[in-house]
């Protein structure tokens, strides 16, 4: 039987340009105007089941969307912790720690960010996660969460690596959408929304 995956990246909090993983910070009132116009499209998906990351700005998202529908928060779901990169932009992380940005951008899954989460440790968590995903069996899930959860999932949902991750852009405040079946996933829609 085949499932359907709603992403939903969360809407906007008012710090774009800087890395935000595991800082819990709340939705920026765009954000919050992003929710209220998806409200009327999710509503209409027949969704069955709600899945969120337990930070504030995906809770406070799906809290806007006002489904109705119980909500499994996940931690799974969560963003990569980026430690001490927490909340700076690129030029200030590539400013204090040149060597790390170096090992960043040669990739693979052994790189852990300064006192933060592994690419591995990351990894790890998605495929715990799609192996989850997969066992659903003819429901329309809604997952709240991150840019870079979706786009892990996509990838590995897709067969493809995880070093692909950054082929996809996910907007904030606006949703993909996958079916599932036996063999993987199938990417029907990306970054579907109306723009605020």
């Amino acid at each position: 039987m085949i499932s359907r995956l709603i992403l939903l990246r969360h809407g906007r909090t008012g710090m774009s340009g800087r890395y935000v993983g595991s800082t819990d910070v709340p939705l920026s009132e765009e954000g919050r105007g992003q929710m209220a116009t998806l409200r009327p499209m999710l509503a209409a998906m027949g969704i069955d089941s709600l899945m969120a990351s337990p930070l504030l700005r995906c809770t406070e998202s799906l809290e806007l969307l006002e489904l109705g529908l119980p909500v499994c928060l996940e931690p799974d779901l969560r963003e990569i912790d980026f430690g001490r990169w927490e909340g700076k932009t690129f030029a200030e992380i590539e400013a204090q720690d040149p060597a790390l940005v170096q090992g960043w951008a040669q990739g693979g899954r052994d790189f852990c960010f300064p006192e933060g989460e592994s690419v591995a440790e990351f990894t790890a968590r998605i495929d715990a996660l799609k192996t989850r995903l997969m066992a659903i069996e003819d429901q329309t899930v809604l997952l709240v969460t991150h840019g870079g959860v979706i786009r892990s999932l996509i990838c590995s949902l897709l067969g493809l690596s995880y070093d692909n991750y950054l082929i996809f852009q996910v907007a904030k405040g606006r949703y993909s959408t996958m079916d599932i079946h036996s063999g993987g996933g199938v990417l029907t829609g990306l970054n579907l929304g109306a723009a605020i």
